[in-house]
């Protein structure tokens, strides 16, 4: 099969979509397809260690605009943005092999871009595949965008791979459709060494965006009657980032809380697996029933504990034999349960987590599924 892999710009740079689609991609080369991940355009500002196209752990990528990174003039920057999404078109054009299945596999984008897709692979003979890992549209303050798209974005593919049973429940109409869980790369993971920290520490990672999480996260801290550092990695705009900042300033624990922001990728695997445990809250809503997070696996792959409530996919892979599960979202019942982790004996819970990564969420291990599901579409 021929698979041009679209809807996400920075590539191969980014966070959890970026790494999310990069193991898929890598799944497809080890299946012996072709794949080309295409970006309309790039996000990151140092152009001295960005490439146009070029082949990042055997998935060659190509970036649409004819200059990589973000240029700061902002004349130039749109100008860039426009160009790229028509030599976007272009190179699916280009790419499309004969005699051969072509694929044109997407993240979740817009629903105007997914209209978009949709008309141009009907054009073009492509097959037109998504991987959905959320609903945003369920959020309060959702756009129209997003409400409209988790309404009818699941008419306009011919098939589509999905993070959790609650997306699987949602999408009702009659295309194929797989679930596929977070992923991750074990092998790759395992030969990173571990950031040596000299005291006792939580970690918690994740976007600005969520905000009220981070709120409770620095909560559960203040409350902690041990010795911890908390170490959070967190990433956003220069506004959400002095949000940040200014809920770290007002804790009564700020002397012991570290932040750090966008670092390379192999420091933030190191920091996981040298953190004592690694905190993953989630908010008992539909957005996060409907989503999985991407550093569940990758916690999960780092041999490290990590702690959570009982809530969406995390209760179909976890229980109190293999993570620090908590029965609901509620800052005492976090406390309670830190307080009292005997953190000398948590290897034995981190060994059956790891255990459950490398059976359910190892690319290779999912590869083979999607390559089958795609083939028979």
């Amino acid at each position: 099969m021929n698979i041009i892999y679209v809807g996400a710009n920075g590539f191969p740079f980014g966070m959890a979509t970026i790494q999310r689609q990069l193991l898929i991609a890598k799944g497809f080369v080890l299946q012996g397809n072709t794949c080309l991940v295409l970006s309309r355009f790039g996000v990151q500002e140092n152009k001295k260690i960005i490439k146009r196209k070029g082949k990042v752990e055997g998935v060659h990528y190509l970036c649409s605009s004819p200059v990589a990174y973000r240029p700061s003039n902002f004349i130039l920057r749109s100008g860039n943005k426009v160009l790229g999404t028509f030599l976007e078109t272009y190179y699916i054009i280009k790419n499309r092999k004969l005699k051969t299945k072509n694929i044109l596999f997407t993240v979740r984008t817009s629903l105007y871009s997914t209209l978009y897709y949709r008309g141009l692979s009907y054009i073009l003979g492509y097959k037109y595949i998504g991987d959905i890992n959320e609903a945003l549209g369920a959020t309060k303050d959702a756009s129209v965008n997003d409400k409209f798209f988790d309404k009818y974005g699941q008419f306009l593919y011919d098939g589509v791979l999905l993070i959790s049973d609650s997306l699987m429940n949602s999408y009702k109409s009659k295309i194929p459709k797989l679930k596929i869980p977070v992923i991750c790369d074990i092998a790759k993971l395992d030969e990173i060494d571990a950031v040596n920290l000299r005291e006792k520490s939580l970690l918690y990672c994740a976007s600005a965006a969520y905000l009220d999480t981070l709120k409770f996260v620095i909560e559960v801290f203040e409350k902690i009657t041990r010795e911890l550092n908390l170490i959070l990695v967190v990433s956003g705009s220069e506004v959400q980032m002095k949000t940040v900042k200014e809920l770290i300033q007002k804790s009564t624990k700020r002397n012991y809380i570290h932040l750090k922001s966008r670092i390379p990728y192999n420091e933030l695997i190191g920091l996981y697996k040298g953190a004592d445990l690694l905190l993953i809250p989630l908010p008992e809503i539909e957005q996060h029933k409907a989503r999985f997070p991407h550093k569940i696996a990758e916690y999960t792959a780092c041999n490290t504990p990590f702690i959570s409530n009982n809530w969406g996919e995390v209760s179909n892979y976890f229980s109190k034999d293999n993570c620090f599960l908590i029965n609901s979202y509620n800052v005492n019942d976090y406390v309670d349960k830190i307080n009292n982790i005997t953190f000398e004996k948590a290897k034995e819970i981190s060994d059956r987590a790891y255990k459950v990564s490398k059976n359910n969420f190892d690319y290779k291990v999912l590869s083979l599924k999607i390559h089958n599901f795609l083939k028979e579409i």
